[in-house]
Formats: structure tokens, C-alpha cells, sequence
């Protein structure tokens, strides 16, 4: 039985997706607006919502329940992790909580999937993304210009004299508002070349051209350099010009844009190999490694290093990795990291074979560009742990599950049009 939208010409009636596109708006106004004792709960809250809509109609209008080729691996992945939670929890309460931060959000992949019924429906949820993400961006570049306060480490003492500032926007971080920004300017930018409309064309052009602004006040290096990839990855399979694009931005930034230049060139410094060495990334990779060599195969444990959850329940004593895979590393040793390396390349290959099977070259385009933003998220999580992040777990999950399901849409409206 296929998939039908309730109404392919009204996508907005299939509602329940929209509530997930504002995600970050909605998770800082449950935190610092109003009904803060829902901050903890509210996305879980939201998670049975759009089941209870999915159960409906499914009931209803005699949808079917699709696992997507992700449900097997899925499967696996967790079996394997609950397997490291049984044989090596040195307390249970906090496992748990370490398992929900590795696999709760997976779940909203199968939601997507299931939940997007029609081209323009899938058009219209990426759109609203956009809007979401430039009114975040719009307030952090805001941020810039206002001067905004930041805490003193945020900025080495080396560079004060060139950085007065880091944009955070709504999010709280400038690494993870970078980050967003990352997720977002593939979108834009394949939106911008694909688009045949001028007025349309204007308006993603404006809205890459906020994004990159936002993106640069964060001065977060790690979201800088995971662009650079996404860059290069349009250029080999959107547009060769957006190469080019990077090259003369490469030799023109020294001299229009110094402060992101010497930014930059620090991070190849003696000083600031010296610096991380004591207290920053170099030296806390140092560490995490060393605790990793004591328990190569299962780790120390879900939860119990380099995250959020060990934050909360050993206060002075952990710290974030600033790296995520050398922290489930730490936590659940080579099988545990190698389990996730192996499920995430999988769902990178069935994002890719899905891409593969669509005929409709502007919607297969808008996919590549979805999916090249994935993939800056992941390489971004090799210096940041942008996955202790609900925000960008959710987001990360969600736009998986879309991709996974455009072959489907798009193929049922062919045989529609030709019928």
C-alpha cells in the first residue's frame, strides 16, 4: 500500500513535522521563557505526540507502517549498546541516562520517514528549517554588532586583542550555533543554484549570505573547518564554481577578513599548540586517551566520561572531550566505537543509495545538499561534541529520515502524474 499525504496540495495539512523544524526555538523558550519545568521533557512530550498522530493515522487513512532499511541496523546498533550497559555499568542510573543520550534520538529518523507524504510537503518542511535557522542566525550576527559579553575562555588570551566577541545567538555556543550554520549552507546553497525562479534565487542567495555571516562570528574554527568540507563536497557534486568560490575566498580573506585569518593561522602556532596542550582540546584528548588505554575494549562506561551526562553527576571532575568519538570511545572502548562508526557509515550509504534511486533532479539535488550538511555534522563531532546536543541529534535524525524517504514520494507522484 503506498504512501498518500492527506492532501497533496495542502501539505501543511500533514502538520505534525512542522513542530520538529523549530526544535531550537522551541527548546529555548521551554528553558528560559516560560513553563521552564518542561525544559527536560518537552521534546519527549512532542516525540509521543507525533506518534500518537502517526498511530492515528495509520488507523485512519490506512497508511502502513514503513521501517525504512535503517530498522535492521537500528536494531543492531542498540542491541549493542544495551549489551555494554548489562556487562560494564559501574551504576546503572547513569548508563541509562548515557544510552538515552546515544540512541533516543535516532527514533525521530523513523517519524520522518514515515510522516512526510508529498514533494512539496517534503519542500515546504525545508523551507520552514531555513526560516527557523535565519532567524537564529539573524540574532547572533545581531549579537556581533551589539558587543555581547562572552566568558574569558571562550577566547585565548593571545587573541583578545582580535576577537572582542563570539556570537551564540539562542543556542548558548558558539561551536553549536556554528554548527547549525553548517547544517544549513549546503541547503541554501543547492536551493540557490537549482532554483530556476530569479525572486526565489535572491532569497536563498540572501539567506547562504546570512548564514556565512553568522557563521563567521562564531570564530568557531571546528564549524569553519567542517564548511570547508561542505564546500568542497558542493563543488564535486552540486556546482565545480563553488571550488573556485573557496579558492579566491582562500587568498583574499588575509587581506579583507584578517581577524578570521589569524584565528586560523593561531591554531597552526607553537602558542596555541602550547596553550591546548594545558588546558584546551590537545590536552584533554591527552587525557581521555590515556583513561581509554586502561579499558581499550568496553570503555569506562556509558555516561561516565567526557559528556553531559558526566558533567551533571561528577561536576568537578569530568569534562567534554571536544571530540565525540574519542568520548563514546572512552565510555564503551573499540566495540562501542566501532558499532557506531559502522551504523553511521551505514546510514550515510543508504542515504546515498535513496539519493541514487530518484529521477526528479532538483529534488535528488536538494537531497545532496541535506545529506553533504550531515556529513560537515559528522566531521564536525571529530573536534566538538555537537551530538550531546539534543538540538542537533533531533535535527541530524530527522533530515535522515526525509532523505530516506524522497525515493518513495517522489516515485509515487511520477506514477501519479502518468496515470
Amino acid at each position: 500500500m503506498e504512501k498518500t499525504a492527506v492532501n497533496p496540495q495542502k501539505p501543511w495539512l500533514s502538520w505534525e513535522l512542522y513542530l520538529v523544524v523549530p526544535y531550537v526555538i522551541l527548546d529555548w523558550f521551554f528553558r528560559y521563557v516560560a513553563f521552564t519545568s518542561l525544559a527536560g521533557i518537552w521534546d519527549e512530550l512532542l516525540f509521543i505526540v507525533l506518534v500518537g498522530a502517526f498511530i492515528f493515522k495509520t488507523a485512519i487513512r490506512k497508511l502502513r507502517p514503513e521501517g525504512s532499511a535503517m530498522l535492521i541496523p537500528v536494531i543492531a546498533y542498540i542491541g549493542i549498546m544495551v549489551f555494554i550497559l548489562l556487562v560494564n555499568s559501574p551504576n546503572y542510573a547513569i548508563a541509562l541516562e548515557g544510552l538515552r543520550v546515544m540512541v533516543q534520538f535516532i527514533f525521530w529518523l523513523f517519524l520522518a520517514y514515515n510522516l512526510v507524504f508529498s514533494r512539496e510537503h517534503f519542500k515546504s518542511i525545508i523551507d520552514l528549517f531555513l526560516l527557523v535557522s535565519v532567524l537564529v542566525a539573524l540574532y547572533g550576527i545581531y549579537q556581533y554588532f551589539a558587543g555581547v559579553e562572552i566568558p574569558a575562555h571562550w577566547v585565548d588570551m593571545a587573541e583578545k586583542g582580535n576577537i572582542t566577541t563570539r556570537v551564540f545567538s539562542i543556542i548558548g555556543s558558539p561551536n553549536i550555533l556554528g554548527s547549525l550554520m553548517v547544517l544549513n549552507l549546503p541547503i541554501a546553497f543547492v536551493l540557490y543554484f537549482k532554483s530556476q525562479n530569479l525572486f526565489k534565487k535572491a532569497i536563498y542567495a540572501l539567506v547562504a549570505a546570512v548564514f556565512l555571516l553568522c557563521l563567521v562570528f562564531t570564530f568557531s574554527r571546528g564549524a569553519w573547518l567542517a564548511f570547508i568540507l561542505a564546500t568542497f563536497l558542493l563543488g564535486i557534486f552540486i556546482d565545480r564554481r563553488i571550488i573556485i568560490a573557496i579558492v579566491l575566498a582562500a587568498f583574499l580573506i588575509p587581506s579583507y577578513m584578517p581577524t578570521v585569518y589569524h584565528r586560523m593561522a593561531y591554531m597552526m602556532s607553537d602558542e596555541y599548540i602550547a596553550s591546548s596542550e594545558r588546558g584546551g582540546r590537545l590536552g584533554r584528548w591527552d587525557v581521555s586517551l590515556k583513561y581509554w588505554q586502561n579499558y581499550p575494549l568496553l570503555g569506562i562506561g556509558l555516561g561516565q566520561f567526557g559528556g553531559a551526562v558526566a558533567a551533571r553527576h561528577f561536576p568537578t571532575e569530568s569534562f567534554y572531550t571536544d571530540n565525540w568519538y574519542l568520548k563514546v570511545g572512552v565510555e564503551t572502548g573499540f566495540i562501542g566505537l566501532g558499532a557506531t562508526i559502522i551504523f553511521l557509515a551505514w546510514a550515510l550509504r543508504e542515504a546515498v543509495k535513496a539519493l541514487a534511486r530518484i529521477r526528479d533532479e532538483y529534488m535528488q539535488s536538494l537531497g545532496k545538499g541535506i545529506l553533504i550538511g550531515l556529513i560537515a555534522i559528522l566531521a564536525h563531532n571529530a573536534v566538538e561534541n555537537v551530538f550531546e546536543v539534543p538540538m542537533m541529534s533531533t535535527y541530524f535524525w530527522f533530515l535522515l529520515g526525509l532523505i530516506l524517504a524522497l525515493p518513495q514520494i517522489t516515485e509515487n507522484e511520477t506514477a501519479k502524474s502518468r496515470c
